[in-house]
C-alpha cells in the first residue's frame, strides 16, 4: 500500500519503475500495477507474485538476495537495516537469532519488493522527511503459519515500539510487520500533518474490502520553512519558599549541564502567596540530570514532566559586515525569505566601546545584514 500510494502520486514513471526493480532484484518475480476503486476512491494496487516460491525463507537467506542486488549502496544499506528490524522482532518472539529466523508469509520476493520499492520511489521522488499519523492495527486474531494469532502480530507490535498506534473498531490485520518496519524506520514524527504546500495526493489500495476505504493516503509537499521536529521534556516546579536570589546561580548550573532552556514565570499561589514557576526545557537525554540538579538546588518537593515537540528552522551562522568590524549572525529562511539575525553579545560589545545605543547599533547591523544574498531552497516533505 506504501508502494502504491507513492507511485499514485503520478510523478513516477511506473514501466520504467518496474523495469529498474527487475534490475535490481535477483528474483524472477512478476509485478503488477494496476488501478482499483476502494469505496469510489480511485487507489494504485501493486500485487507481486513469485512463479515458483520457496516455502520458506530464513532471514539470512533474504540477507544473502538483497546483497547480491545491484542496488545503489545507500539504498542496499537502508533496505537492508529494514529486514534486519523485522528479522530482530520476529527472532525475539520465538527466541532466535536474527539470522536463523524462518520467514513464513513475509519471507517471500514481495516484502524485498515492498521494501526496495518504497525506499526507490521515495528516492526518485526526492523526499527528503516523512511523517506519518499514528498507525492503525487492527483487531481481532489472524491465521498465520504460527497458528492463530491477536491482532497486532507480535512482530508487528514491537517493531511499533515507542510509536503512537490504536486499535479501532475494525476487525483483521491493518499493520502488517513489513508495513510497521518501513513506517518506523522512515518516519520522523508520528501525529498531526505538519503545515506544508499540498503538491500531490496519491492512494494505496490494500487487497481486503473494509467498511471504510482500505487505502493508504499519501501526501507530497513542500515546506518553506523546512522546520524539522525535535522531542524535548518540560520539566515544571512550583516555589514559594525559597529566596529568588538562588535563581542565578540554579539558571546558570542548569544550562552548563546541558539544558536548552531556563525561565522563571511569577505567579501565586493558594492564599494568595507570591510565588514563581521555573521551566527548563531538556533534552530527553538530560531530563534526569536537570530533575535531581533542581531538587539538590530548590526547595520543591515535586517536578512536573512533559514531553514536547520542538520545530526548529535550520540557521547557518554568518558574518555581517559593520562599520565597526563583522558581527556574527544566524541566517533563517521564513516563507520563502532569508532572515538574518545579528549577535545580541558582538553588538553589546560594539555599544558598550563605542558609546552608542545597543538598539542603533543593532538597526545598523540589521541594515547591513539585509543586503546580504542567500538561498532560499526548498525540498519535498512526505506525510
Amino acid at each position: 500500500m506504501f508502494l502504491g500510494a507513492l507511485l499514485d502520486l503520478g510523478r513516477i514513471d511506473i514501466s520504467s519503475f518496474v523495469a529498474s526493480l527487475h534490475e535490481f532484484l535477483p528474483l524472477s518475480l512478476a509485478v503488477d500495477i494496476r488501478k482499483v476503486h476502494k469505496k469510489g476512491i480511485a487507489a494504485t494496487q501493486v500485487i507481486v507474485s513469485e512463479p515458483d516460491p520457496p516455502k520458506e525463507r530464513k532471514a539470512k537467506e533474504l540477507f544473502g538476495l538483497l546483497a547480491e542486488s545491484s542496488l545503489p549502496e545507500a539504498l542496499r544499506e537502508k533496505a537492508l537495516k529494514i529486514l534486519r528490524r523485522i528479522a530482530e522482532a520476529e527472532g525475539k518472539i520465538h527466541g532466535l537469532l536474527p539470522d536463523d529466523v524462518h520467514l513464513h508469509e513475509i519471507g517471500g520476493g514481495d516484502t524485498l519488493v515492498d521494501v526496495v520499492g518504497t525506499l526507490y520511489a521515495l528516492d526518485l521522488l526526492g523526499v527528503q522527511a516523512v511523517y506519518a499519523s499514528p498507525i492503525p492495527t487492527g483487531r481481532g486474531f489472524i491465521h498465520t503459519a504460527h497458528g492463530i494469532l491477536p491482532v497486532p502480530a507480535p512482530a508487528t507490535l514491537e517493531l511499533l515500539r515507542g510509536i503512537p498506534v490504536y486499535t479501532g473498531t475494525l476487525e483483521g490485520e491493518l499493520t502488517t510487520p513489513t508495513g510497521a518496519a518501513l513506517v518506523s524506520s522512515l518516519a520522523q514524527s508520528f501525529g498531526p500533518c505538519p503545515p506544508l504546500v499540498v503538491q500531490e495526493v496519491g492512494y494505496g489500495a490494500g487487497m481486503q474490502d473494509l467498511e471504510v476505504p482500505n487505502v493508504l493516503r499519501v501526501i507530497l509537499g513542500e515546506r518553506e520553512e523546512r522546520a524539522t521536529p525535535e522531542k524535548n521534556v518540560l520539566l515544571e516546579t512550583n516555589i514559594d519558599d525559597m529566596s529568588p536570589q538562588i535563581l542565578e546561580y540554579l539558571t546558570e548550573r542548569l544550562f552548563k549541564a546541558g539544558a536548552l532552556d531556563v525561565f522563571v514565570t511569577p505567579i501565586y499561589m493558594k492564599k494568595q502567596r507570591p510565588a514563581f514557576t521555573l521551566s527548563v526545557l531538556s533534552p530527553l537525554s538530560l531530563a534526569s540530570l536537570l530533575r535531581t540538579i533542581i531538587f539538590e538546588e530548590t526547595t520543591t518537593l515535586g517536578i512536573r514532566e512533559y514531553e514536547v515537540t520542538k520545530w526548529v528552522l535550520p540557521r547557518t551562522v554568518t558574518e555581517i559586515p559593520t562599520p565597526w568590524g563583522t558581527v556574527r549572525g544566524k541566517a533563517v529562511t521564513k516563507h520563502g525569505r532569508v532572515v538574518i539575525l545579528p549577535e545580541y553579545e558582538d553588538c553589546k560589545k560594539i555599544a558598550a566601546q563605542t558609546g552608542l545605543p545597543l538598539q542603533e547599533v543593532f538597526r545598523i547591523a540589521q541594515e547591513s545584514a539585509s543586503r546580504k544574498e542567500a538561498p532560499t531552497p526548498g525540498h519535498q516533505e512526505n506525510h
